[in-house]
């Protein structure tokens, strides 16, 4: 099992709007992939693989070879595998015992040194499907039956003093024991060690809802916390802090994703909650997954929200707004959780999720989606709800196949819709966050100069900016880099003037100084415009050498009138295709 190294992607999220760019306030790791269209594959209880629990190497790797050759047939590019249900493994550990769900007994091998995990991540990187390790970090047993059925190679017989047995009847690690958290992070390093996985993937089992026996663990490491609740959303969070900090000195591009219940928390409940009415991760699961967004202590989160627009105690809608405000401003992604299993498990023909119903509902949160601005995917749970004997397979593979992002404003601007839809994958724009892409508005030096550090990924140290750019603006950094590396002159007396609206010919201008010090461009000849434009007399003189270079290789042109229009301000939708054009 040679681990392959994995290039260090990182994307830096940019948020423009009319009045500014929000900052991001940390490196933003990417998936391989744009738009994550992902599948939980669940194995507890045998869910989604193996179809039944055996040792037979040949079984599971047919099983295998079905799961991923389904999930690659129905159009999904990222799968969140289970690996460990429950305590377990569905692959070689040192730490935890083979799964009972893999084989029909806990701690009992494949045969022939067969390693599922490792056939299914090559099966799917064959296919370009990211595999991402799911693993359930506190759940020790799935079921009270398991209790009985533990083996001595089982994390509640080697350390009984972690295992609490809880209100339902399953075993748990105590989120409060140190060594608890130690484990889970311990396990996810051997996974990222051992196995070329594409990220490592939590879902929503923290605290178990309901009364949770650890008051004398409270008691002893409680310390200066005076409420319990606070203390255990305080051992989530360091869980979820170790374990990135685990994770990215191993690998840097190992995608860290969180999927919890879809409520953080209910309005009534907590001033900054939804408008819901629901279980809340927050206070049920003591899961405080707001702040582990805004403190970017993770890379992408799925909230499941496994509900209808216009439920009245969880409202799709409602609540995927809630997210989608919730993440503006910081680096981590935006995936969106949806129960495509309540179409295919749905009997009542009354029910918003039965047959047709249920997939115009997924087409209508689709569409929502769409019109949301941090939305950078969707996750459906679970790939075995989408039965290959009926409609219902098609229909997702239909829904897959459409494009996630559609701003509603592009569509009268054919010329520029495939650039900024690269654009905005790439993070460099982003939409007006009501749907629209704002394509006629214009754009302001500080928000261009921005872009284009951005895009060609420039950062020097710099002594100096201009007199008007001061430290405290979201722009100080991205132009006192094109300050220092000679891109931005900027006007007399030191002046940049970073509110003022871009011209297209100094957007022409600090193009060209980037790309003749990549050299890209040659040098122009300011007597060509003249042949060109008829209103080449009014092109500035310092801008006549770069707009003749850039007109001449094809990186800005002329409007129908035959004009060039220098002193006419640049729309976003003509920054959108000319930064797309230098990023080829």
């Amino acid at each position: 099992m040679t681990r392959t190294i994995k290039a260090l992607c990182v994307i830096v999220g940019l948020i423009c709007t009319l009045q500014a760019v929000i900052p991001t306030t940390g490196e933003k790791v990417s998936a391989k992939i744009d738009t994550i269209k992902g599948v939980w594959a669940a194995t507890v209880f045998s869910l989604d693989f193996p179809q039944k629990p055996t040792t037979d190497p040949d079984i599971l790797k047919k099983d295998a070879d079905a799961l991923i050759d389904k999930a690659n047939r129905l159009g999904y590019n990222t799968l969140y595998f289970q690996v460990r249900p429950s305590g377990d493994a569905f692959y070689e550990s040192e730490i935890f015992p083979w799964s009972e769900y893999l084989t029909g007994e806990q701690g009992l091998a494949p045969q022939n040194g067969f390693d599922p995990l490792e056939y299914i991540i090559d099966a799917a990187h064959k296919k370009e499907i990211e595999l991402h390790a799911w693993i359930n970090p506190y759940r020790i047993t799935a079921s009270e039956k398991s209790n009985a059925t533990q083996t001595e190679q089982s994390i509640a017989k080697k350390y009984p003093q972690l295992a609490v047995k809880h209100s339902d009847g399953k075993l748990y690690l105590n989120p409060g024991e140190p060594e608890s958290n130690k484990l889970v992070v311990d396990g996810a390093l051997e996974i990222i060690r051992n196995y070329d996985v594409d990220g490592i993937h939590i879902d929503d089992y923290f605290y178990p809802s309901g009364a949770f026996p650890d008051s004398e663990t409270f008691t002893r490491y409680g310390g200066s916390f005076r409420d319990i609740g606070d203390w255990r959303r305080d051992n989530t969070t360091s869980l979820i802090k170790a374990l990135r900090d685990a994770i990215k000195a191993e690998d840097p591009s190992c995608i860290f994703s969180v999927s919890p219940s879809g409520i953080w928390a209910n309005k009534k409940s907590h001033p900054e909650g939804s408008d819901s009415s629901g279980i809340q991760s927050y206070f049920d699961n003591y899961a405080d997954t707001r702040l582990w967004v805004k403190e970017n202590l993770i890379d992408v989160i799925i909230p499941q929200i496994y509900w209808n627009i216009g439920y009245e105690i969880a409202d799709f809608k409602k609540i995927t707004n809630w997210w989608n405000d919730t993440v503006r401003g910081t680096s981590v992604r935006l995936c969106i959780g949806q129960g495509t299993y309540r179409v295919s498990d749905e009997t009542n023909p009354t029910s918003v999720w039965y047959g047709e119903n249920g997939q115009a509902e997924l087409k209508s949160q689709l569409k929502l989606l769409n019109s949301l601005d941090n939305i950078h995917g969707y996750s459906h749970y679970r790939l075995g709800s989408a039965a290959d004997n009926g409609g219902f397979a098609d229909f997702i593979k239909k829904l897959n196949t459409q494009k996630l992002r559609s701003f509603t404003d592009t569509e009268g601007y054919p010329w520029a819709e495939e650039a900024i839809e690269r654009l905005y994958q790439k993070g460099i724009v982003n939409g007006m966050g009501d749907g629209t892409f704002g394509s006629s508005r214009t754009v302001t030096r500080a928000d261009f100069t921005i872009m284009l550090v951005r895009l060609t990924e420039q950062n020097v140290p710099f002594a100096e900016n201009f007199a008007d750019v001061t430290e405290d603006k979201y722009y100080y950094k991205e132009i006192g880099i094109a300050k220092a590396l000679g891109y931005a002159s900027g006007r007399e007396n030191n002046i940049f003037d970073p509110l003022g609206n871009i011209t297209r010919e100094d957007m022409a201008t600090l193009a060209y100084r980037v790309l003749v010090k990549e050299g890209r461009i040659g040098e122009g000849n300011p007597e060509i415009l003249f042949k060109k434009f008829p209103d080449a007399n009014e092109i500035s003189e310092y801008a006549r050498e770069a707009v003749a270079a850039m007109t001449e290789d094809g990186y800005l042109g002329g409007y129908e009138t035959g004009e060039f229009k220098p002193k006419g301000l640049a729309t976003r939708a003509e920054t959108a295709v000319f930064l797309d054009r230098i990023s080829q």
